[in-house]
């Protein structure tokens, strides 16, 4: 009996949007063939999957340019029918490479070819990258309002972060030394276009801090530099710790359950920090918030949505000259979200008095 090959996206953000369509397949695989679906996903989102505790079969991709090896792998596993959740070339390339009988996928970036069920991708953007993904799986009556993903195996994730505090040269990483309330602040991201100002992430922690908050400043190694000016500030007020590149997936997912509130830019973390269903506040600037807004049960999105340019969805702001508001128009939906603003909404979520969803 052949068994379903699903293709996982690959990055951070689009394979925890993924979760609730590998739920949705592995349920119905494993009711039709007894088997369980092969997941083959990027090495380093393998915690992912781990933590969302699906039953699924995983194959960790740990050079997805190695194409033959990949295929090889879909091969040795017993795959023979496929479905794709990235829009990637090189990953239709290594289906078609395995032999499988069936090849599903969005049909982008002249890769239709490769594909034995191309499906037109314009549709599905119109709603929510959940719907999408349950789309391409074949969830035939999905529900109206997308499923929030969940990680529901958060054990080794709190045992990753107790073991970091208890190394770390920073004390308040540790609950017993500083006990206040927690915020986590991610400052980074890839685009930017969806990065808020660091000066203005470096006055929040400043003023958070300042107001007896424990600050915990997020970021990937190669945002050190940066976690480390708003970390610097923080400490000028209180008590604020630089955790730039010293999390992994697991760390950052157990210090996250840690926060009261997780503030952050448009970025995987921000789905990997709604996945563990943390209250989160959303900067949001070039964004589709359609398609790609957190699903946890305490989401406030502070944005510009009035402006015309948004969502442009570019990772570079082509504006130039006079701003419809400021004197500037590069960046101008970030520059025009205060630190004021985004502090009140965050104390309000503190203190428990924002208790919706935008």
């Amino acid at each position: 009996m052949g068994r379903l090959l699903i293709r996982a996206p690959n990055h951070l953000g689009e394979v925890i949007m993924a979760l609730p369509a590998l739920r949705h397949a592995s349920a119905g695989t494993r009711s039709s063939t007894g088997l369980a679906p092969l997941v083959q996903v990027v090495s380093g989102l393998v915690p992912v999957l781990e933590m969302a505790g699906l039953d699924v079969e995983i194959l960790a991709l740990y050079n997805r340019h190695a194409l033959p090896a990949a295929a090889r792998a879909i091969r040795d596993a017993g795959g023979t029918d496929g479905i794709l959740l990235t829009p990637s070339i090189s990953s239709a390339v290594i289906l078609k490479l395995a032999g499988l009988s069936s090849r599903r996928g969005t049909a982008a970036r002249g890769r239709t070819w490769l594909l034995t069920d191309p499906v037109d991708r314009r549709p599905l953007l119109k709603g929510h990258r959940v719907h999408e993904f349950l789309a391409l799986v074949g969830c035939e009556d999905p529900p109206r309002e997308p499923p929030p993903p969940r990680l529901l195996r958060t054990g080794e994730a709190r045992q990753a972060w107790a073991l970091l505090g208890e190394r770390s040269i920073v004390p308040c990483c540790d609950r017993r030394v500083s006990p206040g309330r927690t915020v986590g602040l991610f400052p980074g991201g890839n685009a930017d276009s969806r990065r808020w100002p660091m000066e203005r992430f470096s006055e929040l922690a400043r003023r958070l801090a300042s107001e007896g908050d424990r600050v915990l400043v997020f970021g990937g190694p190669a945002e050190r530099n940066l976690t480390a000016t708003v970390a610097r500030a923080g400490a000028k007020g209180g008590a604020c710790a630089d955790l730039g590149g010293r999390t992994g997936l697991q760390e950052m997912a157990g210090a996250f359950l840690d926060c009261d509130v997780v503030v952050t830019n448009d970025t995987g973390p921000m789905h990997l920090a709604a996945a563990l269903d943390r209250p989160i506040i959303a900067l949001e600037g070039a964004a589709d918030i359609r398609q790609t807004r957190p699903l946890a049960s305490r989401v406030r999105l502070v944005g510009r949505f009035d402006l015309p340019c948004v969502p442009c969805v570019r990772n570079r702001c082509p504006r130039r000259g006079p701003g419809h508001e400021l004197a500037q128009a590069q960046l101008e939906c970030l520059r025009l979200i205060t630190v004021d603003e985004v502090l009140a909404t965050t104390t309000a979520f503190l203190n428990g008095d924002y208790t919706g969803e935008d």
